[in-house]
């Protein structure tokens, strides 16, 4: 049904409000978030409209407004349904500060095996670590409660008097003693970084940052850790502050990288633009390396997105 897969990643460039709708204790507008894991997520709806306002501002001939409507469908819907699923953006990797390194991305179990699970559903490789010889594994960490898996040879530690404790706010961490995350780490930080110049330092950094928490710990700082922001309340008509207070919205800080599936049929809409999904994702292709704008707020600069299509891997 799908004969092309891509993994679109999204590395958070400022702090991105893609909204529930509906408030949750303090919070006025939070984030929206999976049931099941309380994961922060951008929802598949909100990814396929950013992507198709993306192409129709810089694709603007006849000629790309019908190969849009053949990738995502037209917008009442009477033509066809569009040759491109898009899933919802699911996180990767959380930043959360640091005392040493300014930040760390952090991620866990959990989220590693969906991460792997994923790359199955494309048909590409799953993540794999020598474990002798020549022999690999799939990737799959065991991090003890308040401790962390790292790249035991470039992870930033906070000093030397204390090699093994990293402190992520205000909680320390314990290095464990054997880590199978290193070569895996090496691998991500290939493929999920874009070839732009402005993202090689990032690239470089990313081992020295990059650690896999145990469940309890990773899902504490993404309910806990996220930016709130206060907003005062303001007359319609007087322009003036209300005196009812302020009201609370909920950002996804920047750094943060997201991944979303698209899966790649053949176009339902015959217009003779696209002859099979391989023209489908040539075209969809052209998001490599390019910003775009994920979620509300865009007036206060919120929401900026840079988008790598996941390199092809060798296991």
């Amino acid at each position: 049904m799908y004969p092309e897969k891509e993994m679109l990643i999204f590395h958070v460039e400022s702090s991105l409000h893609a909204g529930a709708g509906a408030s949750i204790g303090h919070i006025d507008n939070p984030l929206q978030r999976e049931k099941a894991t309380n994961n922060p997520i951008v929802q598949a709806n909100g990814i396929k409209g950013a992507l198709r306002e993306f192409f129709e501002k810089v694709h603007s001939t006849e000629t790309d407004k019908i190969k849009i409507n053949a990738a995502f469908g037209t917008s009442d819907g009477n033509d066809g349904a569009g040759a491109v699923s898009f899933g919802e953006a699911r996180l990767l990797f959380f930043p959360v500060r640091s005392l040493s390194g300014v930040f760390a991305y952090v991620t866990c179990p959990t989220v590693v095996a969906r991460f792997q699970r994923d790359l199955a559903a494309l048909g590409k490789p799953c993540l794999t670590h020598t474990v002798r010889d020549d022999v690999k594994e799939n990737w799959n960490p065991n991090v003890s409660i308040n401790e962390y898996s790292a790249h035991a040879g470039n992870i930033v530690k906070i000093s030397e008097t204390r090699p093994c404790t990293m402190l992520l706010e205000e909680w320390p961490f314990k290095q464990q003693d054997e880590t199978d995350s290193g070569e895996c780490l090496i691998k991500l930080a290939d493929y999920l970084f874009p070839t732009a110049s402005e993202y090689s330092s990032f690239k470089t950094d990313f081992i020295k940052r990059a650690v896999v928490l145990n469940d309890s710990d990773f899902f504490h700082f993404v309910q806990y850790s996220t930016e709130v922001e206060p907003h005062n309340r303001i007359d319609d008509i007087k322009g003036t502050v209300e005196k009812t207070g302020v009201w609370y919205t909920e950002y996804l800080p920047s750094e943060s990288i997201l991944y979303s599936l698209l899966f790649i049929g053949c176009p339902h809409i015959t217009n003779n633009v696209f002859s099979n999904s391989t023209d489908v994702k040539t075209f969809i292709d052209k998001l490599d390396g390019q910003r775009t704008w994920l979620g509300g707020d865009r007036t206060t600069g919120k929401g900026r997105v840079m988008m790598h299509l996941l390199k092809s891997q060798k296991g």
